[in-house]
């Protein structure tokens, strides 16, 4: 059995192909369209391309289809942010929350905060992600 090093990148660098306990293969965005901007070129096939990346040809034509009609990388759905100032409390006043956690997941990414969150912060997040 062959092993091969699909962590070739710098630590810390964004993944190409992962592949889980199972063998099971995960490619990256960036990866994908790697491939697919390959087999566009003028006189590459696909099979040939994929056979260079040690991919089954009927995966990148998926992949070319999925990309052609929009639906290779699609956004899910998110849920409307409405932030209001609350009347009880002035903001000069507000204290920070007690310690936890909070977590936002989007696009497999998790944006995490531990310990005390002041309400600036955690305004300061949602106005980027409603963004």
């Amino acid at each position: 059995m062959k092993i091969v090093d699909t962590n070739s990148g710098a630590p810390g660098a964004p993944f190409r192909v992962r592949v889980n306990r199972t063998g099971r293969r995960t490619f990256s965005r960036e990866y994908k369209l790697e491939v697919i901007r390959e087999c566009s070129a003028h006189g590459a096939s696909v099979a040939g391309v994929a056979l260079s990346h040690r991919i089954n040809a009927n995966l990148v034509r998926r992949w070319i289809v999925q990309h052609r009609s929009g639906r290779l990388f699609t956004m899910p759905p998110l849920l409307p942010v409405t932030l209001a100032e609350s009347s009880s409390v002035p903001v000069a006043e507000a204290k920070p929350a007690p310690s936890g956690i909070i977590e936002i997941e989007l696009h497999g990414a998790c944006v995490r905060i531990r310990g005390a969150v002041d309400t600036a912060a955690l305004r300061a997040v949602l106005e980027a992600l409603k963004r």
